[in-house]
């Protein structure tokens, strides 16, 4: 969590928003294209055409079933008049100084890198159709690209992508390709079959759990059963001779066993006494909570029209009710992993997350090393729902690898994971409403009592009160000549 809470607010929408043309400017390379191994034509860090013709896009978000895979495909595709049959993705690993800030999340994919991307295929476009008008001599203008070819309109001659490549890696880089018009698109916006739905049919597609390196080991962690618990001690020997143990050692988020197989380690852990330090949570329970949030004391209004107490007052019917809204869960279809192997001055993860450079600055800051001496692979994932942004599972598999000294694969059960997740807040609505004799909306009073995710990753520096919650409330009162929108944003001894 320590890089989370270094960046700032307006780093952390960046990250959200997929950096939009900022990004894809500063990834631009200018003047000739890159031409490194060989010939190939790579105008930017997201693209490389290949002298085999094959059309290399580097997935910098993650994969977690919501067509990141494909969609960024596309959206390169398009503008470069690619053949969509030689289109391949490679899942992009860690590196903030290639790409920048790299996170998926907010539903912002698509909409935050489609300018982007439409550009680093037009880039490519233009550079090919002026290398191939160049080597024939002819007018640019009687050149176009399509389907993976330029073709010149008079001769009917064509070059293909693949002849074209080392040729175009030669020429300018555009600042300011020209986009399609929209009733151009061949493929944004039309059914496109899924680039990673072969693989995970078949059973080839690699998740968290699926990695396996050579020497590799497997681990499930010991976890105090409440948030801010403390190892208090443990007898590691009780459990050392059963079978496929190999270590059993103390990590800051609990006792991790270490075994020749997922299973083995569980029931080692099972079988192994620990005891722990509740900590300041201790006595925390749902109860508890629940006083938390009702007793929480308001903030100034967010939004204060009129007198709402004298409109209640007049009012020929009034209603009220309060909405309590539950800690939960994410409980993503495949449960926490992460496989790490920490050796002298260097560290190499593959992790299903969706904030790969974000674990990978924490997990160096957790083992002394410098970002760059900690590789970060990320494989599909099997859900995230903004669970799997968070670093902290990166972390323990590194922490666990390192004390063990071999490469391991921790595996949360599903016990794990509902236990020590980042939840959505805990959340109570108060609400009051009047009405005139005809049934009208005279009078709105809502008061949002819950914790905000915000100030946990950014401080206080973030906006007071849960910004989701509070701007849909402000938008739905309808009709209400008075409105009062209030917040309460209570301190609570459970992550979120």
């Amino acid at each position: 969590m320590s890089a989370i809470r270094k960046l700032s607010r307006r780093d952390f929408l960046r990250l959200g928003a997929g950096t939009g043309a900022g990004l894809w400017l500063g990834l631009h390379l200018g003047g000739p294209a890159e031409a490194a191994e060989g010939a190939a034509l790579a105008p930017d860090a997201y693209l490389r055409v290949e002298p085999s013709g094959t059309v290399t896009i580097f997935l910098t978000k993650s994969e977690m079933g919501q067509g990141s895979y494909t969609g960024f495909a596309v959206m390169v595709a398009d503008e470069l008049e690619a053949d969509w049959s030689k289109v391949r993705v490679v899942q992009a690993d860690a590196d903030a100084k290639r790409y920048g800030q790299m996170g998926t999340g907010g539903s912002s994919t698509v909409r935050g890198m489609f300018d982007p991307l439409r550009k680093t295929g037009a880039t490519a476009r233009e550079m090919l159709v002026s290398a191939a008008a160049r080597k024939w001599k002819a007018a640019r203008g009687e050149c176009r690209a399509e389907k993976g070819n330029v073709l010149h309109a008079p001769s009917g001659r064509r070059l293909s992508y693949g002849a074209l490549a080392s040729l175009a890696a030669k020429e300018e880089v555009p600042q300011a390709p020209p986009l399609k018009d929209p009733k151009d698109w061949k493929l944004i916006g039309r059914k496109v079959p899924r680039l990673d739905g072969p693989d995970k049919v078949r059973g080839r597609a690699r998740f968290g759990l699926d990695v396996r390196v050579p020497r590799m080991k497997f681990a499930v962690v010991a976890r105090p059963p409440v948030v801010g618990g403390k190892v208090a001690s443990f007898d590691a020997a009780s459990v050392r001779g059963k079978p496929g143990v190999r270590a059993v050692v103390e990590v800051p988020s609990g006792v991790a066993v270490v075994a020749d197989s997922t299973w083995q380690a569980v029931q080692a852990r099972e079988a192994l006494p620990v005891r722990f330090d509740p900590g300041p949570n201790g006595a925390l329970d749902s109860a508890g909570l629940a006083r938390l949030l009702a007793e929480a004391p308001v903030e100034s209004p967010a939004r204060d029209d009129g007198d709402v107490d004298a409109a209640l007052a007049g009012a020929a019917r009034k209603l009220d009710a309060a909405y309590e809204l539950p800690l939960l869960a994410h409980a993503t279809m495949e449960p926490m992993n992460c496989t790490a192997d920490v050796r002298t001055g260097g560290a190499e993860l593959w992790a299903p997350t969706q904030s790969p450079t974000w674990a990978q600055a924490d997990v160096a800051k957790a083992l002394g090393l410098e970002p760059e001496q900690v590789k970060v692979h990320v494989t599909f994932l099997g859900g995230g729902f903004g669970r799997r942004a968070m670093s902290d599972f990166a972390v323990e598999a590194a922490l666990v690898s390192r004390a063990a000294g071999a490469p391991v694969q921790v595996v949360w059960t599903r016990e794990d994971d509902l236990r020590h997740d980042f939840y959505r807040p805990a959340a109570r609505n108060e609400l009051r409403g009047g009405l005139d004799a005809a049934g009208r909306l005279v009078a709105w009073h809502h008061r949002v009592r819950t914790p905000s995710i915000a100030k946990q990753l950014f401080g206080s520096a973030a906006r007071r009160g849960h910004p989701d919650v509070l701007e849909s409330a402000i938008t739905y009162p309808y009709g209400a000549a008075t409105v009062r929108i209030e917040a309460a944003m209570p301190e609570v001894g459970v992550r979120l």
